[in-house]
């Protein structure tokens, strides 16, 4: 199964050249959608097709963006006062499984899940060092498919793209619940 994606990180401002200055007139952002991955390494673009999936049916309070590799700086460009839900790839999950660790359950994680891209920090320490610097832990949810065939090329392996519709779901569940905690803080 070939799978071809062409989705931009989304933006909600207006088409205009010059910068949006009304921001209060802009929605607050109250989810970010971080997708991990790159759709030339088979596996490794299964979050990027799932939030593909997503990007038309979601409240215009939850923005989603295209990563790549988790960085701090994604974590730090979240609003203050936003959760977020990171979409990825994983080692050490068995291909085509779904698996849902909330950010408070990543701390002092050393074994077991690991992100398929190849990050200058693992997933929790990227998620720590981002909430010290933020002065306060982030609400979140990592949500990971596991993969198995990471080479060059477009095709999700049969696991991987049998399971999309639930790794679908799932993203959209999460993001349903850190949404739910958001508005009740």
């Amino acid at each position: 199964m070939t799978a071809v994606l062409d989705i931009a990180p989304v933006d909600r401002r207006p088409d205009f050249a010059e910068p949006f200055d009304d921001v209060e007139a802009l929605p607050p952002t109250h989810v970010e959608v971080l997708a991990c991955g790159g759709t030339d390494r088979g596996d490794d673009g299964a979050a990027v097709i799932a939030v593909g999936r997503l990007a038309d049916a979601l409240p215009q309070d939850v923005r989603m963006r295209i990563v790549g590799q988790l960085d701090i700086d994604d974590l730090l460009a979240v609003p203050k006062g936003a959760g977020v839900v990171v979409a990825d790839t994983a080692l050490g999950v068995d291909p085509g499984w779904i698996v849902e660790i909330p950010f408070s359950g990543l701390a002092g994680r050393e074994a077991g899940i690991r992100p398929r891209s190849s990050h200058a920090l693992s997933i929790p320490e990227t998620i720590a060092v981002a909430s010290i610097i933020r002065g306060h832990p982030l609400p979140g949810i990592v949500v990971a498919i596991g993969g198995v065939d990471f080479g060059l090329g477009e095709a999700l392996s049969w696991p991987v793209a049998s399971a999309m519709d639930a790794f679908v779901l799932a993203i959209a569940d999460a993001i349903g619940r850190v949404r739910t905690m958001v508005l009740a803080a």
